[in-house]
């Protein structure tokens, strides 16, 4: 049999191709650098990218015990960026900031040794993933905070996003529930924002708009709806904040829940998982303590499950 042995291969008028100098292994395939050196690489396996459904409701969330440690000697200072205000997340940058980072996990995210400002008792959580059994997500529950806790001075604070996915061609408007807890002693309260990217596809985002929904600066436990604009095959993520409501000496209620996700998510809108895996454990290469970057957690979904 004939053969042609060559280093270098090239179509007429195009570029010419270097080839390498010796056989891959078994089940390597033939890649470019780019500039027309050819070589045997091995792939990688596939990530498995989760199918959206509305059979498939999530979202992360994160806490902290203290809510005014922000102004007192529990911190190193007044709080990685001023003093937070959960009541503000959805008007105010440095409250939503703080509040962003305490979601992912760090307060103080450009930090060395300085205190993370999360997770920072026995009993909190931090990025931790939750499914719907039906049509509630989130939890209603009694907390003991034994240090220094004998007023409504000390609530702690809760944080969770949900990816919202509009999988349809037009915007789609719907009334979301929420169960929540509020405390404001200052620095407490409870709101809900959106984050709505300003590209339809995940590599493409490079930023985004923040729009308040809700608000509350009262002592109390209560039920609100806030109305969500998804634009078309977009998706939006819905952040939350609440604050634990002093009920006795010790004694704090936090109240975090949707409910009526059935008809929430009835189909042309779901969870978007892609997203939900993003948010669990992607980093932001960009945030500190004084900037966030919620693009990127969009970049990161590309990167990590593939562009849509």
């Amino acid at each position: 049999m004939s053969k042609i042995v060559v280093d270098q291969v090239q179509k007429s008028g195009g570029p010419a191709l270097t080839l390498p100098t010796a056989d891959g292994t078994a089940g390597q395939y033939m890649q470019t650098n780019g500039t027309g050196t050819l070589s045997f690489s091995t792939p990688t396996a596939p990530v498995p990218l989760p199918n959206d459904s509305s059979l498939v409701i999530g979202m992360i969330r994160s806490s902290s015990a203290q809510a005014n440690t922000y102004s007192t000697p529990a911190w190193t200072s007044d709080g990685p960026n001023g003093v937070l205000n959960q009541s503000t997340i959805g008007t105010d940058a440095t409250s939503r900031g703080m509040a962003w980072n305490m979601l992912l996990g760090d307060g103080y995210p450009n930090g060395t040794s300085q205190i993370m400002y999360t997770n920072n008792r026995e009993g909190n959580y931090q990025r931790e993933v939750l499914f719907a059994n039906n049509q509630r997500l989130g939890h209603v529950r009694a907390v003991n905070y034994y240090d220094n806790n004998t007023t409504n001075n000390y609530t702690g604070l809760t944080w969770s996003c949900i990816p919202i996915r509009n999988t349809t061609a037009a915007s789609i408007t719907r009334s979301l529930s929420f169960y929540y807890s509020s405390d404001f002693s200052s620095y407490g309260g409870a709101a809900i924002a959106l984050f709505t990217p300003n590209a339809t596809t995940y590599s493409a985002t490079s930023s985004g708009t923040w729009t308040g929904l809700f608000s509350s600066q009262s002592d109390q436990t209560s039920t609100t709806s806030a109305s969500v604009i998804v634009p078309a095959n977009t998706t939006v993520l819905l952040f939350a904040g609440t604050s634990h409501q002093y009920v006795t000496t010790y004694q704090f209620f936090d109240y975090h829940m949707y409910y009526g996700l059935s008809t929430f998510f009835a189909g042309d809108l779901v969870c978007d998982l892609r997203m939900l895996g993003s948010l669990e454990y992607a980093r932001s290469p960009t945030n500190t303590n004084t900037t966030i970057a919620p693009q990127e957690i969009y970049t990161a979904a590309a990167t990590l499950y593939g562009n849509r």
